[in-house]
C-alpha cells in the first residue's frame, strides 16, 4: 500500500470544505440536514460536521452498491428517520466515482421535497462526471483504488486507519 493523504492532510482538506459550506449557508435560520452515508461516509462525516457553524440536524442512510471493486445494483439499507421536506440537504460521503450511486441517492431524497441537495465528498476522479446538483469535494484522484479514513480494503479492514491509501 502507498500512502497518499495523511492525517494532517485529511484534516486541512476537511476544514477547508466545512469552512466553505458554512459561508455558503449564510444566514439560514433553518438547520440543513447533513445525512451521512454508511459505511464509507462516517469518518468524514463525523469530522466535518463537528466544523460546520451553524445549526444542522444529523441521519444517516446506508447504502450499499459496491462489492470489491465491482459496482452492482444499489440498495438503501438504512433510510432517513428525520424529515427533510423544505430543507436544505447536504450528502456526505466519502468518494464521489461513476455518479451512479450518488444520482440514485439524489433521485430518491428529492421525492421527499427537500428546499435543496448538495452532494459533499472528501474524494472525487478526475474523470468522474460533474453531480447534477452543487458539489463540494476535497481531493482529486486519478485511477487509485484507496482504503482507510473510513474505506475498507478488499478484505473489509483498515476503516479505522486515519490515512488514506492506494490499494
Amino acid at each position: 500500500m502507498k500512502l497518499l493523504f495523511n492525517q494532517k492532510q485529511i484534516d486541512q482538506s476537511v476544514s477547508k470544505i466545512a469552512e466553505r459550506i458554512s459561508k455558503d449557508m449564510g444566514g439560514n435560520e433553518t438547520p440543513s440536514v447533513f445525512v451521512g452515508l454508511l459505511n464509507g461516509g462516517f469518518m468524514f462525516f463525523s469530522d466535518l460536521t463537528k466544523q460546520i457553524t451553524h445549526p444542522i440536524e444529523c441521519d444517516f442512510l446506508r447504502v450499499k452498491s459496491y462489492s470489491g471493486k465491482k459496482q452492482g445494483d444499489i440498495s438503501i439499507l438504512k433510510d432517513l428517520e428525520t424529515p427533510i421536506k423544505g430543507k436544505d440537504i447536504y450528502i456526505v460521503d466519502d468518494f464521489y466515482d461513476s455518479g451512479k450511486t450518488m444520482d440514485t441517492i439524489v433521485e430518491y431524497l428529492e421525492l421527499k421535497k427537500p428546499n435543496s441537495i448538495k452532494v459533499v465528498t472528501l474524494l472525487t476522479r478526475d474523470f468522474s462526471p460533474v453531480p447534477k446538483v452543487q458539489s463540494y469535494f476535497g481531493f482529486l484522484l486519478k485511477d487509485e483504488w484507496v482504503c482507510g479514513y473510513g474505506m475498507d480494503d478488499s478484505k473489509g479492514y483498515m476503516r479505522n486507519n486515519p490515512n488514506i491509501y492506494e490499494i
